[in-house]
């Protein structure tokens, strides 16, 4: 609901001309296609790994995959996430749950 929300005031707002959504949620098919046809914005669909939804490719002005692709021995999805757990600045310790790895 929150990504609906704020996709749709951004555009309202005419703070984007292309968004990217990375989601393969369904539910976005009634957002994405407002976005697109009530206020004129391209929406660029990225699926995240073994996630597909076609009719939200179906609404989207493109759509892609994010793959698992290999660079040398790393995958590069593995190797562009934060690390396992961050410091934040008041202290706290957030980590990152264990089926993201």
């Amino acid at each position: 609901m929150n990504i609906a929300v704020e996709m749709l005031g951004d555009a309202a707002d005419d703070a984007f001309d292309t968004a990217i959504l990375i989601s393969a949620d369904s539910d976005l098919v009634g957002p994405v296609r407002a976005v697109r046809e009530r206020y004129g914005k391209r929406v660029v669909v990225a699926f995240p790994p073994a996630r597909f939804s076609n009719a939200l490719r179906d609404a989207a002005s493109r759509a892609t995959s994010i793959e698992r692709k290999m660079r040398g021995d790393a995958q590069l999805l593995q190797a562009s996430q934060l690390p396992a757990r961050v410091h934040v600045a008041d202290g706290r310790i957030v980590e990152r749950p264990d089926r993201w790895r």
